[in-house]
């Protein structure tokens, strides 16, 4: 009998989580001791993947003759860590009729067809139970893809827990523990969509408006990369192989006292995502088809770019063509699933950031040239686009209340991952307006180092790797984006997420090397004005001094990035305020402030320690057209001495010369 699911009755994945914990242990890996590997959660049988997969002909023979074709089966038989979602026999031979092969013989004759299906069911690296689904970050296959779960319950079945894998594939079998993992068997195939993402999102008749004006503006074009083509990397330097070490740190002699484990991406992605408003959301604005949607957008860039009023209307194509800048401020030139766009998921979240205080929040640059993108979540897990207020509250509308990113199971059932990038449904319409520049955005403009260029992260440098033992994924000279390293000494990698680390985010930008050179361009700002451009980071007795620049021109005197003479004034907080503000002054009087007091732990936030400090690199006045770059000169000898970017502020005038004075946030 056929499954019937009742929409009304979609739960949130962490309802999975704590469902599931109930009756399940959580087990998050496991070893090549046999004896220590964790039981099947229906018996105590002691498999490989391959093995589990062998062992069941009935129900997995195509899937393993896939797996043999592709040479994917001899792997799942070697000690490691893989996560396997094994499709059925039944899945299999849907998965033929619907891609219109005559028999999985058909299929087994294009091997890069199989290729890419083994890689699309294989998680490395991690035994994924369903009950570690929903954590910081969701797994990535083999395929560069992420594994998404959503949940669901049968109202034909006492509303049993039905997971799902990526919209379509269910869950039949779960957290079956074999020796070197953990394997799900599903009842569909996993998509595995060789299309890009506007082919992607034409193939949904419910985005019928918006595909449209993506093609005809041009932006469709612009998301067909894929693969940097120029790119190689040693094997062993790459994930997946031996890496290499990155020494850092002064001992007594000059020698290295460190060393950081470190790889290279084993490819160069370029990937995209696409904030979208479905047919219906532009309906309930009266934008019926694509001339109301070019009227309406008129409408609101005309005010927005009132000197570009009417120059470039028929031009659809110009990045200054109204429709166009409606349509490219939807796209990032980086992927992630929506819970990567701000941490609103995991430790960091939970234990760092302290949401009573100030929501966390991160900054992007669309591709609409020179606008910002703000993300923003409140602990009820939602996700608002440009929201107004220092503290996001169920209250705010209008304008106020900014666009809302639609969860997993929200929205239809399409598919919304394809090779080259995702879709991710919004509930209104999102437009860079006057109100946005002028308004929205004229704030303190926070920027985590690992969302700095989309080669951090569709590298998977941010976020992917969180709570792993220390380590860091690096970058090729010419092969990071908005990054430029000026000499062969310069090296420069993002250290994955730790809760112990005093990083904001707990991550960090590292550049390093003899007499390191480096060049980062900073965000846009919404629009003309004076500015501080401030610099976030921690000092230690291992770091280097270095000459910063902003647009080649030297700001101030060299910056010490070491303990012993980073004179920065900083004293600690006392019961009197007056006093608390006195000292904060001093600080900024020498070009110094306090770290955040809205991030680190309710007993100790950054505020509260001597060597998380925010240097002012520059007040000047910044154009919202024009790019600005910073750049960092080493100027002391020695290759193991180092900085790191924690973040980067830029603070309109309006806010920290304000009568009220900036907030600690």
């Amino acid at each position: 009998m056929k499954t019937t699911i009742s929409k009304k009755h979609l739960v949130s994945l962490s309802f999975i989580i704590c469902y599931l914990s109930i009756s399940v242990v959580l087990f998050t890996s496991c070893t090549d001791d046999d004896s220590d590997a964790p039981l099947n959660f229906y018996s105590s049988v002691r498999l490989t993947a391959a093995g589990f997969i062998e062992a069941d002909e009935e129900q997995f023979s195509d899937f393993k003759a896939i797996l043999e074709e592709s040479n994917y089966l001899s792997m799942l038989k070697t000690y490691g860590h893989y996560t396997v979602f094994a499709p059925t026999n039944e899945a299999i031979q849907q998965y033929l009729k619907d891609n219109g092969y005559a028999s999985l013989e058909a299929l087994l004759a294009f091997k890069e067809q199989c290729d890419t299906l083994a890689r699309t069911h294989i998680v490395q690296d991690k035994a994924y139970f369903t009950t570690d689904m929903g954590g910081e970050v969701p797994p990535v296959n083999m395929n560069d893809d992420y594994i998404e779960m959503t949940s669901d319950s049968d109202v034909v079945n006492n509303n049993a827990l039905l997971i799902f894998v990526n919209k379509n594939s269910r869950i039949i079998q779960k957290d079956d523990s074999v020796t070197n993992g953990v394997v799900h068997v599903i009842d569909h195939v996993i998509n595995a969509s060789n299309q890009f993402l506007p082919a992607l999102m034409e193939d949904n008749p419910n985005l019928s408006i918006f595909c449209e004006a993506l093609k005809l503006t041009g932006m469709a074009d612009s998301l067909t990369k894929y693969v940097d083509e120029t790119y190689t990397v040693d094997p062993d330097s790459a994930w997946g192989g031996k890496g290499f070490k990155v020494p850092y740190g002064t001992a007594n002699d000059g020698t290295a006292s460190k060393q950081c484990a470190t790889w290279y991406p084993e490819n160069r992605f370029f990937k995209f995502t696409a904030f979208v408003e479905t047919d219906s959301v532009f309906h309930q604005h009266n934008i019926m088809n694509l001339d109301s949607l070019k009227a309406y957008a008129k409408r609101i860039y005309d005010e927005s770019y009132p000197e570009d009023a009417g120059k470039y209307d028929e031009n659809f194509r110009d990045r200054r063509n109204p429709l166009n800048r409606f349509v490219s401020y939807h796209l990032i030139n980086r992927t992630g699933p929506r819970d990567y766009w701000v941490h609103c998921r995991g430790d960091i979240y939970t234990q760092k950031c302290l949401f009573n205080i100030y929501d966390p929040e991160d900054y992007y640059e669309t591709m609409a040239p020179h606008t910002l993108i703000r993300f923003s979540s409140n602990p009820g897990e939602e996700i608002f686009i440009n929201r107004t207020g220092a503290k996001t509250t169920s209250s705010l509308t209008g304008e106020r209340r900014g666009v809302r990113v639609l969860k997993n199971g929200e929205g239809d059932s399409y598919a919304q991952s394809c090779k080259n990038g995702r879709y991710i449904y919004i509930d209104d319409i999102l437009v860079y307006s006057k109100y946005v520049r002028q308004t929205a955005l004229n704030r303190r403009i926070r920027v985590d180092g690992s969302t700095l260029s989309p080669d951090f992260m569709n590298g998977h440098a941010r976020m992917e790797h969180m709570g792993k033992d220390e380590m860091m994924i690096g970058f090729k000279h010419g092969y990071l984006a908005d990054f430029k390293m000026h000499n062969a000494g310069t090296f420069i990698g993002c250290g994955n997420e730790q809760t112990g680390w005093r990083h904001y985010q707990g991550s960090g930008v590292c550049i390093t090397g003899e007499k390191f050179d480096a060049s980062v361009k900073l965000p846009p700002v919404p629009h003309d004005g004076t500015y501080e451009v401030r610099l976030g980071y921690s000092t230690g007795d291992d770091r280097g001094i270095a000459q910063v620049y902003l647009n080649n021109e030297p700001c101030g005197i060299p910056i010490s990035f070491r303990n012993f003479d980073s004179n920065t004034g900083w004293e600690a907080d006392t019961d009197d305020e007056e006093e608390n503000k006195a000292i904060d002054k001093a600080m900024r009087n020498r070009g110094f402030m306090k770290a955040m007091d809205s991030y680190g732990s309710s007993s100790e936030p950054f505020r509260t320690y001597s060597n998380d400090v925010r240097r002012i690199l520059t007040r000047q006045y910044l154009y919202a057209e024009k790019d600005n770059w910073l750049r960092f000169r080493q100027i002391l000898e020695g290759s193991t001495l180092y900085m790191s970017i924690d973040y980067i502020e830029i603070c309109p005038k309006d806010v920290y010369d304000s009568p009220e004075g900036e907030d600690r946030h």
